[in-house]
């Protein structure tokens, strides 16, 4: 962040960081305490003109505060709701100023870059996925966590021989978060960790958690947890995501009561309006696993759902 600073000429920045996280939190102040001890961080760092502070910001555990506009108003002390754009950040973001907004792993790779040499980060991965990626592997696998993963690496050898193979029959993985593309096995593993060739595919890598789907889970109960996630998180700005997501919500809570089935023209034109209406990837993204389950297992709801 204070490489970030330099570059753009700013004299602040601000971590936010989920109240969930104490322990987090308590080390991260550490290395703030400790870098100003150390007189690399406040004015005049090392007796240059460059002076930059380093703030932390307490959020209340909002999943929209992953969207940038949501994050800044938060941080203000505002209700964390997405803004419209234009302005972007980089032109009117916190407290009207020009903000660089960025995840912590984009700000370590930066760190890398300089220590190690653009070349030598390059040469990891190809040209438009480079670098390395941490990929949190859930409970389902033999050897669960967070591992530093080379670009390019097939998804093949990450199941299998990083984590380990899976505790019981997986038919399926969330791929890059709640919003990511819901990816069937036999598919999952004939792609690598590669931003570009997810997309191609129809999927999302994401920030590359992978969350599995065991073989008795029901696909009909899972997109009703989506939809149910979805209205539980929207801010409520727009009417595609706040209305969409609770509509797709009361869908399919009629279905599991076997009230009604779904209907699925209803449904696409849904999903089609979210994706085209949302202010944010939130509400705006959450068709794409949908749409992927209704593609590769759609015999499995077919009883569910009236044509």
């Amino acid at each position: 962040m204070m490489i970030c600073g330099y570059a753009i000429g700013s004299d602040e920045g601000v971590l936010y960081i989920r109240g969930e996280y104490p322990k987090s939190i308590e080390s991260i102040n550490g290395c703030i305490n400790g870098l100003k001890d150390k007189k690399l961080l406040g004015k005049n760092i090392l007796g240059t003109k460059f002076s930059f502070e380093l703030n932390i910001c307490i959020g209340q555990g909002v999943y929209i505060c992953g969207e940038e506009t949501a994050l800044i108003a938060s941080i203000e002390g505002r209700r964390a709701e997405v803004d419209v754009r234009p302005p972007f950040p980089v032109t009117e973001g916190l407290y009207k100023k020009p903000t660089v907004v960025n995840n912590v792993e984009t700000l370590a790779a930066a760190t890398g870059i300089l220590l190690n040499g653009a070349d030598k980060f390059s040469s990891i991965g190809n040209k438009k996925s480079a670098g390395t990626k941490l990929v949190c592997l859930d409970s389902f696998f033999n050897n669960p966590g967070v591992y530093e993963i080379d670009m390019g690496t097939p998804m093949k050898k990450i199941f299998h021989e990083i984590g380990g193979g899976f505790k019981e029959p997986v038919k399926a993985f969330q791929i890059g978060g709640p919003l990511g593309g819901v990816v069937p096995l036999e598919i999952a593993e004939s792609l690598n960790l590669d931003f570009q060739e997810f997309t191609k595919a129809g999927f999302m890598l994401g920030h590359a958690s992978v969350v599995s789907i065991p073989n008795y889970f029901k696909m009909f109960d899972y997109i009703h947890h989506l939809f149910e996630f979805t209205a539980e998180e929207s801010c409520g700005k727009c009417f595609p995501g706040r209305l969409g997501s609770y509509r797709g919500k009361e869908m399919f809570d009629q279905g599991k009561k076997k009230e009604n089935k779904i209907p699925l023209k209803l449904l696409n034109e849904l999903l089609e309006t979210m994706k085209k209406g949302c202010l944010c990837a939130l509400c705006g993204a959450i068709p794409v696993p949908i749409s992927n389950i209704l593609k590769y297992f759609g015999d499995e709801i077919k009883s569910d759902i009236k044509a």
